[in-house]
């Protein structure tokens, strides 16, 4: 692979920063929004440190199908309320694990996140998981302005 093919996106989170990274770490909130859509997350787990590593269960429908897919990964580095950064892949894919960095920052109405995801092998693979990252997003902003 010659280039590194990625997406960024952007959302504003009506929450104090602290907030916004609990809610990427904690596994009692992970499981409040961490999924596209109007899936559902039966369960999450997160060793929060560097090589500690967190998984993600979803379910619910996807293209008119069901689908149960498992997110896990290992994180890679860690500024508290700042910056997350892991390794991401679905449970019993071989495909080459892909990297994610979520980035917490003040702004005037909440915390801005910008979540950047590289390494894709295909742009097909990227477009999917854009998709299912802008849900994921307007889930959490959901979560956190109710």
């Amino acid at each position: 692979m010659s280039e590194n093919i990625k997406l960024q996106l952007k959302q504003i989170i009506k929450a104090k920063r602290n907030q916004v990274f609990d809610a990427w770490t904690k596994p009692e909130l992970m499981t409040q929004w961490y999924h596209p859509g109007a899936m559902i997350n039966p369960s999450a787990s997160s060793d929060l440190k560097v090589g500690g590593r967190y998984h993600i269960e979803m379910k619910g429908q996807m293209d008119g199908k069901p689908v149960n897919p498992t997110a896990a990964g290992e994180y890679t580095k860690i500024i508290q309320n700042e910056l997350i950064s892991f390794t991401w892949g679905w449970e019993g894919d071989p495909s080459p694990k892909t990297l994610v960095t979520v980035e917490l920052k003040d702004v005037s109405s909440g915390t801005e996140v910008t979540l950047t995801h590289e390494r894709f092998e295909n742009t097909d693979k990227r477009d999917h998981h854009q998709k299912g990252w802008f849900g994921c997003l307007e889930n959490l902003a959901k979560f956190y302005n109710n």
